[in-house]
């Protein structure tokens, strides 16, 4: 972590402990009299000691999908999960994506893959891309990550979507998933469906927890993380959330065959610069290094004329550090002889050899800065007509510094570390939003948006993506051998960095205008009809519907439905970014250059590009909800989306070019099918002695087929391959469920998160097993002051099956299984609640 990074947590500590510690000291231990409804509400819910809480959680009120007041989730018309912030705690994993995870079947995400992708997961809903995901906090849209998915698995390749994991678990007081389209009420992106994180608003109390946790491997991991609220005059509040985690490297790979060739040959300094010192890995498979800082904030005054001022917001640093392939000995272009002098080849040679005998491993550090703030007014007018008027900014930063490197076309003068990509992307959102009931039976909700995205690619140090001195001695004849020099290659080896003739800040704007009504036909029917008008300045407009219903058979069986269509814009990133990657074909076992070109630039044109148009989509679902018995909740849902157009990166095309080997673009090149099956069941058991037991059951079936491809130049942008990959890498069938046990004290957590077989995503179409994974924790709340939290997730250190396809570079799994191959790993959790 950075120093500003490290003395703002400090201070942050401090002022907790100096504002509220003394407080909470001389406070009466029992929950006080007056304690607010909202607090005491959490407080009931975390002892979990009667059934009326879990009855509470059941009926949960939701307030995504609907403009009119909240309903409770099973009353909408189309599926939506809502956790609360204490369920989201009961899983010790410090990052948001994880959470989501193991909640919600159809979300699955991805190990850290590579180069960005490391530091930025890669995920998707029903099978879809994370860019077709809306993200929202606070119902405002939430911006998007400064990455785009390079790496990402199935149809998550080349996605540019929000990153959650910025987010801290603590202070989220629930999250909304609704699992349809709903682009005709939200706008671009929510194809798949909408992500609504809601933040704490208490104005009093708060908690503090300390956590530390190993793999069995032995690999650490600490969080620290605390909430507190604060009455802001007398009719508002101010809520603030923070969290610190240091997580440790981890690898569960071995040594490479190179590697141990080179070992074997008896050549020194082999996996010297490994972080394990030990075993002396020249390459590392799993978990990057991590070290961050989480923070958020909420907030909201009323004023005197009965309407409310609010702002909210988040910031957040934090530093990866991930290891690249390695580089043996004899690597060509790399570690091979050029001229000490580049014009006289007689002055003798010079090898970077000789400084890495053992070859190299470069380091990929990747620095996250996070962004956003969101300031809006909401009241009503004389008439009855709720308003909400806002601006939402946020921004995204990735610094790259590679290490442990070099740029062969350098030769002896050559860096060893470079500055290579920066990246930023910045959103600015205004919105007017109004809902009038025309009726008791009839709310007309409409409003507009305007919205500007900016993408910036800024230009790396000169030698992270300049020819050198060295670059043409391929041209020169080795008087050592009398054959010409090897032709080094070009750029910081791992990653060139951005060069300035194709740096720069790429912007556009759009305005949208809506109209939402929901009509209860009677007092068995709801009709819910959305239209959405968008105007880009880039690729013209488009107009998106959604009708939806709801029918009561009876008291306890609901039928439900919606269609609607939907779009995705291309983003400004994805429509200018150009990159340079080292990778590797598993084939030959060789580095390859992969270049990532604009698909307006005169080497895509000439291969069939051109510029981007947005995807469109078509969504229907159906499904009931019921209750059959007293405590339980049954839904099972049906859904088709048909996605024309998909942005996708081509397959890497060969080229003669002295950047890279080969060169893929985006183009909208994929027809897709999904469809799938949700059902979800809860029930809440009170037992005669006073404890309580609540069952969680979730089931996803899901299938994708690429229908059609269009043509590029003739052929179709997407190789067998990665059709297969985007139809087989995720499984069709994911199951989580758990029990969580309430007696006295104590509660206890059993979970077990089921995955399908899939396919492993390279060409080599390894099985991967179907397995389940295991978690289970123990609290004990020692009085009303603190709380001790033991618990293991994938306690019995369940893996995926082994294959073949990357054996020769030390991983023995498959490297994108949504199933993870961290292993077992044990915590031990303490917290200090105050009222």
């Amino acid at each position: 972590m950075s120093a500003h990074s490290k003395t703002l947590l400090n201070i942050v500590l401090i002022a907790v402990v100096a504002a509220l510690a003394l407080p909470s000291a001389f406070a009466d231990p029992a929950t006080p009299d007056g304690m607010d409804a909202e607090t005491n509400r959490a407080t009931r819910l975390e002892q979990a000691t009667e059934q009326e809480a879990e009855n509470m959680m059941l009926e949960e009120v939701v307030i995504t999908g609907t403009r009119r007041a909240a309903r409770s989730a099973t009353d909408s018309t189309v599926p939506i999960d809502s956790f609360s912030g204490l369920e989201l705690e009961q899983d010790a994993q410090g990052d948001m994506t994880e959470l989501i995870k193991n909640l919600v079947p159809s979300y699955t995400a991805t190990p850290l893959t590579g180069d960005g992708s490391s530091f930025v997961r890669s995920t998707s809903l029903r099978g879809l891309p994370p860019d077709e995901v809306l993200v929202l906090v606070n119902s405002k849209r939430r911006h998007r990550s400064a990455l785009i998915q390079l790496f990402g698995a199935a149809m998550s390749n080349g996605a540019h979507a929000s990153d959650i994991g910025q987010l801290p678990s603590i202070g989220i007081k629930s999250v909304e998933v609704l699992r349809d389209g709903a682009a005709a009420q939200y706008g671009s992106d929510a194809i798949a469906g909408v992500i609504n994180f809601i933040l704490e608003d208490s104005s009093q109390g708060g908690r503090l927890q300390a956590q530390y946790g190993q793999f069995y491997e032995g690999e650490d991991s600490i969080k620290v993380a605390g909430n507190v609220g604060f009455e802001l005059t007398e009719n508002g509040f101010f809520n603030f959330s923070f969290e610190w985690v240091d997580n440790e490297q981890l690898s569960r790979g071995f040594q490479p065959a190179a590697a141990q060739a080179a070992i074997d040959a008896g050549i020194p300094n082999v996996g010297n610069d490994s972080p394990y010192s030990g075993d002396k890995l020249a390459q590392t498979w799993g978990r990057p290094e991590n070290d961050g800082f989480r923070s958020m904030w909420n907030s909201a005054i009323e004023l005197d004329n009965g309407s409310e001022i609010y702002f909210f917001g988040n910031y957040a640093e934090n530093e990866h550090i991930y290891r690249f392939f390695y580089r043996s000995p004899d690597r060509g272009g790399v570690l091979t002889p050029v001229p000490t002098d580049p014009t006289d080849p007689s002055k003798g040679n010079f090898c970077w050899c000789d400084t890495f005998p053992g070859g190299f491993t470069p380091y990929l550090e990747g620095d996250i800065t996070d962004f956003s703030s969101i300031l809006g007014l909401r009241g009503e007018f004389n008439n009855g007509m709720l308003y909400d008027f806002s601006v939402n900014y946020g921004t995204n930063e990735i610094d790259y510094t590679l290490w442990n490197t070099l740029n062969p076309s350098w030769g002896p003068e050559s860096n060893q570390v470079f500055k290579t990509t920066p990246l930023e992307e910045q959103d600015l959102n205004l919105n007017a939003d109004f809902s009038l009931p025309l009726a008791d039976n009839l709310n007309l909700a409409f409003g507009g948006e305007w919205r500007e995205e900016t993408y910036k690619l800024k230009a790396g140090d000169l030698q992270s993506w300049s020819p050198g001195p060295w670059a043409g001695v391929g041209q020169i004849i080795n008087p050592e051998t009398g054959a010409n020099y090897s032709s080094p290659a070009i750029g910081a080896n791992g990653m060139a960095g951005t060069p300035p003739s194709v740096a720069g800040s790429f912007d556009r704007d759009n305005w949208a205008v809506y109209g939402d009504l929901e009509w209860d036909v009677s007092d068995r029917l709801l009709l819910q009809f959305a239209a959405r008008f968008e105007d880009f300045s880039d690729f013209g407009s488009t107009d998106n519907y959604k009708l939806a219903f709801r029918y009561n058979v009876s008291d306890t069986f609901t039928l439900r439905g919606a269609a609607s269509t939907g779009f995705r814009a291309p983003t400004p990133g994805q429509s200018n970014l150009q990159s340079i990657v080292t990778t590797f074909d598993t084939s030959s076992g060789l580095q390859t250059q992969e270049g990532t070109v604009l698909p307006t630039s005169d080497l895509a044109v000439s291969l069939g590009g051109k510029a981007l148009e947005p995807e469109e989509s078509t969504n229907f679902s159906i499904g009931f909800t019921t209750s059959p018995v007293s405590n339980m909740t049954l839904t099972l849902d049906y859904y088709r989306i048909d996605v024309d157009d998909r942005i996708v990166k081509t397959f890497n095309i060969p080229v003669v070019n002295p950047l890279f080997t080969s060169v893929s673009f985006y183009t909208n090149g994929l027809n897709t099918e999904t469809q799938g099956i949700d059902l979800v069941l809860q029930y809440n058991k009170g037992w005669s002695n006073g404890s309580d037991t609540t069952f969680n059951f979730a089931w996803n079936w899901n299938e994708t087929e690429v229908a059609s491809q269009n043509l590029v130049n003739g052929v179709n942008p997407v190789n067998d391959g990665t059709v297969f990959n985007i139809e087989n890498n995720l499984p069709e069938n994911r199951i989580n469920a758990s029990a969580i046990h309430t007696h006295n004290q104590w509660t206890f957590l059993v979970r077990a998160n089921y995955y399908d077989d899939t396919i492993d995503e390279r060409n080599a179409r390894e099985k991967v097993g179907a397995e389940t994974f295991i978690d289970i924790s123990a609290t004990y709340r020692v009085n009303d002051n603190w709380s001790v939290t033991a618990g293991a997730n994938n306690v019995f250190d369940s893996f995926p099956n082994k294959i073949e396809t990357r054996v020769g570079n030390g991983l023995p799994y498959p490297r994108r299984t949504p199933m993870g191959y961290d292993g077992g790993s044990w915590y031990l959790r303490g917290e200090f609640t105050w009222y």
